[in-house]
């Protein structure tokens, strides 16, 4: 039987073998910081709204 049978498996596994490799290294601290920029980014790009106990906002995610 085929180690990965199906394609997604196999695309997911190669994305996540990636993410770690370029993780391993990074402090917990760093992986954090590089955790919240990215998001950052992505929710600035696509213009999600954020939503907090305080109410919603659009694309303004800030770090705490």
């Amino acid at each position: 039987m085929e180690k990965w049978r199906y394609r997604s498996l196999k695309w997911l596994h190669k994305v996540r073998e990636e993410a770690y490799n370029d993780t391993k290294s990074l402090l917990p601290e760093e992986l954090i910081e590089k955790t919240r920029t990215a998001t950052r980014d992505v929710v600035k790009q696509i213009g999600l709204k954020v939503i907090t106990a305080r109410g919603v906002s659009d694309s303004s995610y800030k770090k705490s």
